[in-house]
């Protein structure tokens, strides 16, 4: 296991971070003036809604303007949007918008706007459905990304895709997605490794997107405890495994109901492989229930093939494994104190993600 970074900036050698409440970009571009473009969030308990809540409260706190795009409008909802942009923006100014962007078609318009203020259009990568699903066209995505003047990507293997696929833009890895709670951290982590193995499993629990859950194969799993905690749980498909459902919480308080050794990182539709289009997707970005398990204070277990394996590892802050067969395996490969070195290696990281560090850092290093 690697020496741990204990802070964001040693991802990215010679980032000189602002850790005051305005954030780090207010530092680093203190003359500029910021749009966000934002676009309707419904009041679901997922990632995709909480990640993109906790940008939007970021970016304010740093300087940002937000603007809602009218979904779908008219054109005189967009004229009123291009009178605000003008209205905001000084020349030395710039635009950032979150991607997957709702109203792709108007990507090309503001990115004329962009080019008529003489401001600059950034992107902000949520996800890439060319890479999450198998039927969205990589050419069509890659020639809308390419629009941006430079883009915020999950991490390196991200960036290096887009790259080998022809987006030629300035890009900043993020690393690890902040994840903003009140929510006492180490309140939800075991003192020591111990049998039984106890794991919590966050996220969203559909049969589409987690069907691992629901494989006869976890009744095979021995001296271990798994919980689920999440949206859409289908139990009528649960087979006799021994799996407990704890329910959903709300992401921006999330209250575990026991203490845990680590937190699952995992998709798809196999125990012994992330396999399906959404595991497959775990080879390139950084899952939002890592950030929420960081958060928490609780040391993680990964998929071995995972992009975000890298960062675990270097970190020290869990382990990984081909199979979650392996999960009985691990208190033989992680004695007390190397499992109280996990939790130490946690604390700054903790500290970082509830505070947005991750993404006031890339932001940086994108406008630099």
């Amino acid at each position: 296991m690697g020496s741990p970074l204990s802070t964001p900036e040693q991802l990215a050698p010679g980032a000189v971070l602002d850790r005051s409440p305005l954030g780090a970009v207010r530092a680093a571009a203190a003359s500029e003036r910021k749009v966000l473009l934002t676009t309707p969030v419904p009041q679901q308990t997922t990632a995709w809604t909480k990640a993109r809540r906790d940008v939007r409260h970021l970016l304010r706190s740093s300087g940002y303007q937000l603007l809602e795009v009218p979904a779908g409008g008219s054109a005189a909802d967009w004229l009123r949007l291009h009178r605000g942009l003008r209205e905001r923006l000084a020349r030395n100014g710039h635009i950032l918008i979150e991607y997957p962007f709702d109203q792709r078609k108007r990507l090309y318009g503001l990115l004329v706007l962009s080019r008529l203020l003489g401001v600059r259009l950034y992107g902000l990568i949520h996800d890439l459905d060319s890479l999450r699903f198998p039927n969205s066209p990589v050419e069509r995505e890659i020639a809308i990304l390419r629009l941006f003047d430079g883009l915020v990507s999950h991490n390196g293997t991200m960036s290096q895709w887009l790259r080998d696929n022809g987006v030629r833009r300035r890009m900043a890895d993020l690393n690890l997605f902040d994840y903003l709670t009140d929510e006492p951290p180490a309140t939800w982590r075991e003192d020591d490794i111990a049998r039984p193995l106890k794991v919590a499993c966050a996220g969203n629990l559909s049969w589409g997107k987690a069907r691992y859950v629901y494989d006869s194969r976890l009744a095979a799993l021995r001296g271990v405890q798994l919980d689920l905690y999440g949206a859409f749980y289908e139990s009528d498909r649960v087979p006799d495994t021994g799996l407990r459902f704890r329910g959903a919480f709300d992401p921006d308080r999330p209250v575990l109901h026991d203490r845990y050794h680590f937190g699952l990182v995992w998709d798809g539709t196999a125990v012994d492989q992330c396999a399906g289009s959404y595991g497959q997707y775990m080879r390139y970005n950084n899952p939002h229930k890592l950030s929420l398990y960081v958060a928490l204070g609780l040391p993680v277990v990964v998929w071995r093939e995972a992009a975000i394996a890298d960062f675990v590892e270097r970190c020290g802050i869990g382990v990984t494994v081909r199979d979650l067969r392996e999960l009985g395996s691990i208190p033989d490969r992680v004695d007390a104190a190397a499992y109280r070195r996990m939790a130490r290696n946690l604390v700054p990281l903790t500290e970082a993600v509830r505070r947005g560090d991750f993404l006031h850092d890339a932001l940086v290093r994108l406008l630099r």
